[in-house]
């Protein structure tokens, strides 16, 4: 057994976090974790867009649920679109997968993902690139968090 987290490389004790929940529940947000994987071994926080589903609520309704289930894990976008972050746009188009819905309550949440890299153009002819993570599944489950509250896994004793 390998903890995946923990490695040793160049006298440094590699340690890295899970990424935290996206910062919001559509549209692009932020996910965050800490590693030391650097030259100084310093705990840095390192940053990724997430991209859980769109905000526009006649996509989320428009996403069919097959007969006798309760959840659609997973569903993606009918075309390829650019990406818009704080003024700027992505150079190319993607279609990505979204994490779905379901009917009893439950939430769907990213399963496993990859990281891409997508470079935007802002005005003003300034490029910037941002690590993305690109969803491959969705698994929907009974505990649904505020992916915004750094609280919402407290339970009182």
């Amino acid at each position: 057994y390998r903890d995946p987290t923990l490695a040793w490389k160049k006298n440094c004790l590699v340690q890295t976090t899970a990424w935290s929940p996206c910062s919001k529940t559509c549209g692009l947000g932020l996910s965050v974790r800490v590693n030391n994987d650097n030259s100084k071994c310093e705990m840095r926080k390192e940053r990724r867009l997430c991209l859980l589903r769109p905000c526009e609520e006649n996509i989320i309704r428009s996403v069919k649920i097959p007969k006798g289930k309760t959840c659609r894990p997973k569903f993606q976008a009918k075309k390829a679109e650019n990406l818009k972050l704080s003024g700027c746009t992505s150079t190319r188009k993607f279609k990505p997968t979204y994490c779905g819905v379901c009917t009893d309550k439950r939430c769907c949440v990213p399963n496993k993902s990859r990281m891409i890299k997508v470079n935007f153009k802002c005005k003003g002819s300034i490029s910037t690139q941002w690590k993305m993570q690109w969803i491959t599944s969705c698994v929907c489950l009974r505990k649904c968090n505020n992916p915004g509250d750094m609280f919402s896994d407290l339970r009182f004793l």
